[in-house]
């Protein structure tokens, strides 16, 4: 691809349009398969973990990376509850919250769907820019991170 380096963009905004792109293709996927990005990220977190968390933790992480406040975590657990996604169980002390096997299913079909149709922007490009590119964007994120505190 040959830009105009006149009219080429900053790597901030460069990055900042591409995601905003791949959000719209993540997004559409995730609609193939009636879903959100508040649910992908609940599955997600409780693939990840493999074990029953409680409810206080799960929406303190989504708190931290969706900023999802409370009341919105348990809304989208409930909602993964009644699609039986999820076993959310209020009345435990702690509140627990953990993926079923049908939630595990789903979301490995969803997974595998959702990266079919993100990687698609990719496809062509050379995996050794891809990996350079992907360590600039780590470093960066790094940067980013550190300078927030």
């Amino acid at each position: 691809m040959t830009v105009n380096p006149a009219s080429r963009p900053s790597f901030g905004r460069a990055l900042g349009e591409t995601s905003r792109l791949i959000g719209k293709l993540h997004h559409r996927a995730l609609a193939d398969f009636d879903s959100d990005f508040p649910t992908w990220m609940l599955l997600t977190l409780l693939e990840e973990k493999g074990v029953p968390l409680p409810v206080d933790e799960v929406a303190k992480e989504l708190n931290r990376r969706l900023d999802l406040a409370e009341p919105d975590t348990l809304r989208v657990l409930e909602r993964a509850a009644a699609a039986g996604h999820v076993t959310y169980q209020p009345e435990n002390t702690p509140a627990t919250a953990k993926l079923t096997e049908a939630g595990a299913d789903h979301f490995a079909a969803l997974y595998a769907h959702a990266r079919k149709v993100t990687d698609a922007a990719f496809e062509g490009i050379d995996p050794a820019e891809l990996d350079a590119a992907l360590t600039v964007v780590l470093a960066a994120k790094e940067r980013a991170a550190a300078a927030l505190g």
